[in-house]
């Protein structure tokens, strides 16, 4: 009986097989449709409440670095979060002028 893993992160295709373990011991998966060799779920997930406190720390004048070393998160994720919602932090802080 042939168990199911779950979808490919890269291209949603359900043939994927196990492939041994990456560096840190996690299970790695390999996808036979688009060839991509990646774990399927990141453990690091953190709650919208908690990304936005970061993200307003990071807009009171913080630092990338010190947001790693209050918070405990890589440097880069916090970066990744303010590229990605931009236009809504653009738009928060011209209200917040406003008012």
């Amino acid at each position: 009986m042939k168990e199911n893993l779950g979808n490919c992160t890269k291209c949603g295709s359900k043939n994927i097989i196990k492939n041994g373990h990456n560096s840190t011991g996690k299970q790695q998966y390999h996808c036979k449709d688009c060839k991509a060799h990646r774990i399927l779920e990141s453990e690091k997930k953190y709650p919208e409440q908690r990304k936005w406190e970061i993200i307003r720390t990071y807009l009171e004048g913080s630092s990338l670095r010190g947001l790693q070393r209050i918070y405990h998160v890589a440097y880069q994720t916090p970066s990744r979060w303010i590229k990605k919602n931009d236009h809504f932090i653009a738009n928060n802080r011209r209200n917040s002028c406003i008012s």
